[in-house]
């Protein structure tokens, strides 16, 4: 089975807002092993509604359309217009519809509602209504040229309250679509895993599909297929144990759904504790780390040295390393670590200094410039980044390739 998304809003093409209602839909209709063929979204224009609409109805894949925005009570919304007009029906003031908005509007601001309202009570003749419990747009149901037919309004805490309505109708049967867990890596590009993992994918059965998404400094791969039964979906499940057994040397996701959790997981299992020093990160490492519930068991401390002075006073970082490497620098990325993994009685202390930009940058020293360092009782890791993006990305990535160097200097630990 195969489904099509149209998310209706001028806000959304403009970007004025994101859109969640696409994301959210996506996932779930996966989860029932649904593919979401076509996930599209128009502006709040009867002509690109409806077009819209048109597009998913002719296609003789899509079983199940999903239609969100355009049902609230202003008049740049045109969604059940465009409905009734392509269904050659009426469009039906629905009193009990009616009723409850009243009696929402009434609970929560004791009061009438606009007149203006009554449009939300209007409804094509034939549809079932969906009653909204949060909000005063109802949702609907209707059967179009084979297709079930889904409408909700576009607030996305609305949209999702709609779900198990939709997710009770659909029945995708023996043959549907399957994607297996993802697998989670890091340290490595995805250029070199697909390379690394080419004899793999050449030898993957017909109709078994496979994809890499780079995120951040992270690679995920999944693999799946548009018919998947039973036998088909163990299968899937036995490759990509298979991935995980032979290219696992920077798969991080078996402890945990984030980098964070992963490296949270392995330091409560080895009973150690972390302490971090900061600089060009700001504190963002920290932060991070400590996103983990539980994340006490094993952060120590974090060390936020922005400035020569707080190295020296802070770390006792010797002032003629700084003078002479520069904060930004192999050597004081080095001693960072070093001192506060001492300071702190930690286990493991890891460093990190940059720049972030857009000022402080040398020729020598160029913007993005960013060393970090990771130190036991026995050795002290470090490598040098040269990122190219903004002052905020320089610090996400540096949190984050910090992160995957964290992950792999535990793993190697072992």
């Amino acid at each position: 089975m195969k489904a099509g998304i149209l998310c209706v809003g001028t806000e959304l093409v403009t970007g004025l807002i994101r859109d969640a209602n696409a994301y959210f839909f996506s996932q779930r209709l996966v989860e029932k092993g649904v593919f979401p063929k076509f996930v599209m979204f128009v502006p709040d224009e009867k002509e690109d509604i409806a077009n819209g609409l048109t597009f998913l109805l002719d296609d003789p894949e899509v079983e199940v359309i999903i239609v969100s925005g355009g049902l609230g009570p202003t008049e740049d919304d045109f969604t059940k217009e465009v409905i009734a007009e392509l269904l050659g029906r009426k469009l039906v003031f629905d009193e009990l519809t009616w009723k409850k908005i009243c009696q929402f509007y009434w609970n929560l601001r004791k009061t009438e509602p606009p007149e203006n309202n009554k449009k939300q009570a209007l409804i094509p003749e034939g549809a079932t209504v969906l009653p909204n419990e949060l909000g005063t747009a109802p949702g609907l149901k209707m059967e179009m040229r084979g297709k079930t037919i889904f409408v909700v309004p576009g607030v996305p805490r609305e949209a999702e309250f709609f779900w198990s309505v939709i997710a009770g109708e659909i029945h995708a049967g023996g043959s549907s679509f399957y994607r297996t867990k993802i697998l989670k890596f890091c340290g490595i590009g995805e250029s070199q895993l697909a390379t690394l993992m080419k004899p793999f994918l050449a030898s993957l059965p017909e109709k078994v599909r496979f994809a890499f998404l780079p995120n951040y400094g992270e690679v995920w791969f999944y693999l799946y297929a548009s018919e998947a039964g039973h036998q088909r979906r163990e299968e899937l499940d036995r490759l990509v144990e298979e991935v995980a057994n032979i290219y696992g040397d920077f798969l991080f996701s078996p402890y945990g759904d984030t980098l964070e959790e992963a490296i949270g997981k392995i330091l409560r299992e080895r009973r150690l504790k972390l302490a971090i020093a900061e600089s060009c990160t700001g504190g963002l490492l920290g932060d991070r780390i400590t996103n983990v519930p539980g994340s006490s068991d094993y952060f120590e401390r974090g060390y936020v040295v922005y400035s020569n002075r707080a190295k020296v006073e802070e770390l006792g970082v010797p002032k003629e390393i700084l003078e002479v490497k520069g904060a930004v620098s192999e050597e004081v990325a080095c001693l960072m670590a070093q001192r506060a993994r001492e300071k702190a009685a930690a286990d493991i202390g890891m460093g990190i200094t940059g720049i972030a930009g857009p000022t402080g940058a040398t020729d020598t020293k160029p913007l993005g410039l960013t060393y970090m360092a990771v130190a036991d009782e026995r050795r002290v890791e470090v490598k040098k980044y040269q990122f190219g993006g903004d002052r905020l990305m320089n610090k996400r990535f540096a949190s984050q390739f910090a992160l995957s160097m964290l992950f792999l200097f535990l793993r190697g630990r072992g």
